[in-house]
């Protein structure tokens, strides 16, 4: 079956991949020996002989036989639901129309059911009951630190592995102290989603390098800086692999012309080449929305482990182990659900701010009166994501399921004291916050991170166990020594927790998804101020918000686009006493999709003009080209080297994103084709994407000219 004929196994992969991509990359690529029907892209099998065997692709391809009719089924249900959704919240903006965005009366799409009587978006009707009890395994027993980012560098692998004994030059003692009293190590996720930028030869490379992390083999003789990288001996980190969500296929390896999911092949490998190993078997699961994914995914590891133990009667059914990633606004409300569909395999939960504010965006993208909380808002967690901290742990603590709350991704400016004070302040509200209201941990952007937050965890152990303790008071004042940053801290860290609606309010399920925020008209202003220290009214609307949006974003896509799924961009925090100060902003895929719905909302709404983001995106492109700076803002991703190949290319794609009136579901639709060689490997990727992908790209005029 030729690329493009019907029936198409997995449909919803079109939208990321065209009949006349697919066919391009069949011509392209190489058959496998033995696995009829697969072919494989030029070079991965003999750059990766001991990773993609025969044996382990023939395993990839019976797995996906045996699931792709419920895989196909989910996302297919899932386009029905956006369909259900953008109907019913159209139809409810006739009738609020005259109606306050705050009031009870207000409708919404949350709790209504469609035509076969499920409930789209909201909780089920009846209360899911308490699911089947989780038994953690002792080696993930205890605080769940962790430290997430990719995989495919082999230094960067063994920094995590070995963040443990990762001190700062001017580490506090009493951090040491209490790291040692904790016994505890951190985890690593190990991630090749949001992070990593899907490249086939990165990937496997990361799947490489992961397999010899958890064999002990990995080394790395770093020539040009005169080192070599070796795991340390005691207290690594526990990695756990997060693959890719439902949604992303794969163009790198097709089955009778078809695209792979990107899911089932990272997966599958893994499982195939570790099999013996228990702590390599749990992995970190995005992006899932309700319990009908969550029971394709329990058959995916049902029949995984039954092909595994048809080749392996030794393995115990069972191993495996999941983490699911609650990132979406539908996801939220069926955790329960969601957590007894994928028993016994089920660990716990995470939640993921980023994507989740993002995927609400999206949800009620068609409602002219909801705003997104802005992205330079520096207190998202502890100011909008308190009901679904709670949420998630009134469904799991009774099941013994861990916890885990989301990244902290401000980092501070090297050999900047006050940029380190910042970053401190930042962090231990953010750990505290997810402690009080009852989390395991959380997850951190850097290696820096990891020996401080588990001496944050067990201070505040200690004080929780006996009031009168010091611990956590010492660690905070060594960590923030002004008295200026250290006092309104030492403040916060001892106050209840912001206010929050009990889930008797009419508001409470529309509090849970952050999207109680009443609308503000748009200030008056011409968008050339570039006083970045964001003030505290911001609003959406604003063009400084528009515009640290763009900036972010462009950035971050050229760097996309190159190769890297994750960067550090400087942006300033205010300090207590009002100054600007530079810090650094982990950015990933994430981050990037909530800035386009959040201005994609503005424009399509009419609270901001199209010339004048055209106008803001200019001025950026220019800034950006030029390498300019000022007192509150720097260029990350230099306009240099690859980054100056793909910029023209980003600022297209950030402007389709951001400005058509149906943009696409995920910003992958979009960016995916650029992976892969046809279109990356041309000498003009945009004219090649234009042939190959006909009608999904477009810009306008002057941004062709660039």
């Amino acid at each position: 079956m030729k690329a493009g004929m019907e029936p198409f196994d997995v449909p919803a992969y079109l939208d990321f991949l065209s009949p006349q991509l697919l066919a391009q990359l069949v011509a392209q690529a190489e058959p496998v020996r033995g696995v009829p029907g697969l072919v494989v892209a030029k070079g991965l099998q003999s750059s990766f002989p001991s990773l993609l065997t025969s044996e382990a692709l023939a395993f990839v391809c019976t797995l996906y036989l045996r699931t792709r009719g419920q895989l196909r089924q989910v996302l297919q249900q899932r386009r029905e639901d956006r369909a259900f959704i953008d109907a019913v919240t159209a139809d409810c903006v006739q009738r609020n129309s005259t109606r306050p965005y705050l009031s009870s009366e207000y409708e919404t799409v949350i709790g209504r059911k469609d035509a076969s009587g499920r409930v789209v978006v909201g909780p089920q009707p009846q209360a899911a009951p308490v699911g089947t009890p989780v038994s953690v395994p002792p080696f993930l027993a205890g605080e769940q630190v962790t430290l997430f980012g990719p995989p495919d560098s082999a230094r960067l692998c063994i920094n995590a592995m070995n963040a443990l004994h990762r001190r700062l030059p001017s580490e506090p003692p009493i951090v040491a102290e209490l790291v040692a009293a904790s016994g505890q190590v951190p985890r690593w996720g190990a991630d090749g989603e949001d992070s990593k930028t899907p490249l086939m030869q990165d990937l496997l490379q990361a799947a490489q390098n992961l397999k010899e992390c958890f064999e002990g083999t990995l080394t790395l003789k770093d020539e040009a800086r005169g080192k070599t990288y070796a795991l340390a001996e005691t207290g690594l980190s526990r990695p756990i692999k997060r693959i890719a969500g439902l949604a992303l296929p794969d163009g790198n390896h097709l089955l009778n012309g078809q695209p792979l999911p990107l899911h089932l092949l990272d997966f599958a490998l893994h499982l195939y080449h570790l099999w013996q190993q228990p702590e390599a078997l749990v992995f970190y699961i995005p992006k899932l929305e309700n319990e009908e994914e969550a029971a394709y995914l329990k058959e995916l590891i049902t029949q995984a482990e039954a092909l595994i133990k048809e080749q392996h009667p030794s393995y115990s059914l069972g191993t495996i182990r999941l983490f699911v990633v609650f990132e979406n606004p539908r996801a939220i409300f069926r955790i329960a659900a969601m957590a007894q569909a994928l028993a016994p395999h089920f660990l716990g939960g995470s939640l993921g701010w980023h994507d989740f504010l993002a995927s609400t965006a999206r949800l009620l993208r068609n409602d002219p009166s909801y705003r997104i909380p802005i992205k330079a808002d520096p207190n998202i967690v502890i100011q909008h994501i308190r009901e679904s901290h709670h949420i998630l742990v009134k469904a799991l603590a009774p099941i013994g399921a861990l916890k885990i709350g989301g990244m902290y991704g401000i980092l501070y400016e090297d050999g900047n004291a006050a940029s380190f004070e910042v970053s401190m302040v930042g962090y231990i509200k953010d750990v505290v916050t997810q402690l009080r209201r009852g989390l395991d941990g959380f997850w951190v952007a850097h290696p820096d991170f990891v020996r401080i937050g588990i001496a944050l965890v067990q201070a505040w152990r200690r004080q929780q166990q006996d009031p009168q303790a010091r611990d956590l008071h010492d660690l905070i004042a060594a960590l923030v020594p002004s008295p200026t940053e250290r006092d309104p801290l030492l403040a916060f860290v001892n106050s209840p927790d912001v206010a929050g609606l009990k889930e008797s309010d009419p508001l409470y399920l529309r509090g849970v998804l952050a999207a109680n925020i009443a609308p503000h008209s748009a200030p008056s202003s011409d968008g050339k101020s570039d006083s970045l220290p964001i003030p505290k009214a911001l609003t959406n609307s604003h063009p400084e918000e528009v515009r640290y949006n763009i900036f972010q974003a462009l950035q971050y896509l050229a760097d996309w686009l190159s190769g890297h799924g994750c960067v550090a961009l400087p942006a300033t925090l205010t300090n207590a006493q009002g100054q600007p100060i530079f810090v650094r902003i982990m950015d990933d895929l994430a981050t990037t999709e909530r800035s386009r719905w959040e201005v994609w909302a503005e424009l399509h709404h009419g609270r901001f003009s199209l010339a004048q983001f055209s106008q803001i995106l200019a001025e950026e492109l220019a800034f950006v080209r030029a390498d300019q700076r000022t007192q509150t803002r720097r260029v990350q991703v230099k306009w240099q080297g690859e980054p100056a190949r793909w910029y023209p290319i980003a600022a297209r794609l950030l402007y389709q994103l951001m400005t058509d009136e149906s943009p696409v579901e995920f910003a992958t639709e979009l960016l995916l084709p650029f992976t892969l060689p046809p279109v990356r490997q041309a000498a003009d990727p945009w004219a090649a994407v234009q042939a190959l992908c006909p009608g999904r790209y477009r810009s306008p005029a002057w941004l062709d000219a660039i």
